[in-house]
């Protein structure tokens, strides 16, 4: 297992020259926002940042047109060019538990699109082509439609950032690894995208189930009194109330995923083969020709101190 950093990973694989002064990355966030809180966070914090260029959002997941509908509302909200960002639905797959959404029933806005998903996102790769990452923090059902939808987009994806995954640990420390939810949601589609060749950015358990957000860190957050941090807490508490997994502290899991492709990540990544089992496991195979880039720790204290100094702005 070598580590290097994601850039030197993509000159290597793509042939993509060094730049002195990095611009935005340019990115595509698809998301089942809706279930989870920290995908609300993770999107919320695009909106802080001016190392990325956010082209449009992608939802996934059951009833990915109330999910979009949900992103689309909290993007007015910043107002602004955020309130312009093209939201999608993509593909709706089995139901599952999503309270938030209930939030952003009604909403309307030019920019929420009920249809349409995999196509945009083929159009905004091919207007861009070697330009644009996806960034995928659920079951990766629209990348790997994306993926089967023309034989030649992957070429044209500069990376696909993702969480999911267990590669040395589980959800608790210690812990053996285990199907995390993004990937055994849909193997087959993970299958998929793990084997397309594209550079591939992963954020697994290893490194993003200790990223939890405490009470204090939600005070500091929610008492900005921002229009957006104020609705990142009403979907706090009806996250909190309603999560049938009784958590009252969010793990950031998705928002690693994002700072992963920073022009200016300071993090370590082990270069690794990853094979995706029936049952979502996420293997590393010793031996094989790399296909990921993992982060496989990260200093949680700093991470989480940063991200909240971040949306406390």
């Amino acid at each position: 297992m070598r580590v290097v950093s994601f850039f030197c990973f993509l000159l290597m694989t793509c042939g993509i020259p060094a730049q002195s002064a990095p611009k935005p990355a340019a990115v595509l966030f698809d998301t089942d926002i809706g279930t989870d809180i920290d995908d609300a966070y993770a999107l919320a914090l695009f909106v802080h940042r001016s190392d990325f260029e956010l082209l449009g959002v992608t939802t996934v997941s059951s009833d990915a047109v109330a999910r979009a509908r949900l992103a689309a509302k909290l993007l007015s909200i910043a107002g602004g060019k955020w309130a312009e960002v093209p939201v999608y639905a993509g593909l709706s797959t089995p139901v599952q538990y999503m309270k938030q959404v209930e939030w952003a029933a009604g909403f309307q806005s030019p920019r929420l699109h009920e249809s349409g998903g995999i196509e945009f996102m083929r159009r905004t790769i091919e207007s861009r082509p070697g330009e644009v990452t996806v960034i995928a923090v659920g079951e990766l059902t629209n990348v790997a439609a994306l993926l089967d939808s023309d034989p030649g987009i992957a070429r044209k994806i500069r990376a696909i950032a993702l969480m999911g995954g267990a590669i040395y640990r589980g959800y608790a420390p210690g812990s053996k690894p285990e199907p995390e939810w993004n990937i055994r949601s849909n193997a087959k589609a993970a299958r998929r995208v793990f084997t397309s060749g594209v550079p591939l950015l992963v954020a697994p358990l290893d490194s993003t189930a200790d990223l939890k957000l405490t009470p204090e860190m939600r005070v500091a957050i929610f008492s900005s009194g921002t229009p957006l941090n104020d609705a990142l807490g009403a979907l706090d508490q009806i996250w909190r109330y309603t999560n049938h997994w009784k958590g009252d502290q969010p793990t950031l899991f998705d928002v690693l995923a994002i700072e992963l492709v920073s022009p200016t990540s300071p993090y370590k990544l082990a270069t690794l083969h990853l094979e995706v089992t029936d049952d979502g496991l996420t293997r590393p195979v010793p031996g094989r020709k790399a296909n990921a880039q993992a982060s496989i720790a990260v200093d949680v204290p700093a991470f989480m101190k940063t991200f909240v100094e971040t949306l406390s702005r």
